[in-house]
């Protein structure tokens, strides 16, 4: 060995990384799959959570049909109030209108009635022997409740609402609902309902105003 001269100490080699260092994975858990028997078992659950929770979605689905049938006859009623005043005449929703010439969408039961929308042409209100004759204008074409709303019933039947039934529109001998282009109207009351749910929209007259009803816990409330 010289005198002064450095040594160097060499550092062992590091293994390379990319091989696997003997041992490094002896502490490390094995991740393994599910077996049969636990996949079933989550099966199980799967549907024993999806059989608990499809009645209530099924019934909150027939009462959201009959609630939507309930806002469709509101939404025609005021188009009737806003057509009133945007061509200074009388425009009525007449139920079950002495139609000739016209064709329904489909046939349907008596209990079900033909919904038209009616302008007053001559200026002398709307009346049904002048639907009958064509002196007044039909602003769309009438079409039949059950076949809009399928599965919801017009009216209510006895006990839905109270002891007795309820028919599907109280509007008076003349079968219509007519507003004035200064904003008036007739009164009267519709009723819808199906698989327990009813609902009523409520016309106001004098004042047209228009409002939908729920019949929950005995009384009507309105939304």
């Amino acid at each position: 060995m010289r005198t002064g001269a450095t040594t160097r100490l060499r550092s062992p080699k590091r293994p390379d990384r990319g091989l696997p260092v003997p041992g490094a994975a002896a502490g490390r858990p094995r991740s393994r799959g599910f077996s049969l028997v636990e996949l079933l078992v989550a099966l199980t659950l799967l549907l024993v959570m999806a059989g608990t929770a499809i009645p209530p979605l099924a019934g909150h689905l027939r009462a959201e049909r009959v609630r939507g049938a309930a806002l469709a006859m509101r939404s025609l009623l005021q188009k009737a109030r806003a057509e009133a005043a945007s061509r200074a005449a009388n425009v009525a929703v007449v139920f079950d209108p002495p139609l000739s010439g016209h064709d329904i969408e489909v046939p349907g039961p008596a209990d079900s009635p033909v919904v038209a929308l009616v302008l007053d042409a001559n200026h002398n209100g709307v009346r049904r022997s002048e639907i009958a004759s064509g002196g007044e204008r039909l602003l769309e074409n009438p079409w039949r409740f059950d076949a809009r709303f399928p599965g919801v019933a017009w009216g209510a039947p006895a006990g839905a609402a109270g002891p007795a039934a309820i028919p599907g529109h109280q509007v008076g001998v003349a079968g219509m609902i007519s507003f004035s282009p200064l904003g008036g109207s007739g009164s009267g009351r519709i009723t819808v309902s199906g698989e327990g749910h009813v609902f009523a929209i409520v016309i106001h007259g004098g004042s047209s105003r228009i409002r939908v009803e729920r019949h929950a816990g005995g009384r009507w409330i309105p939304m």
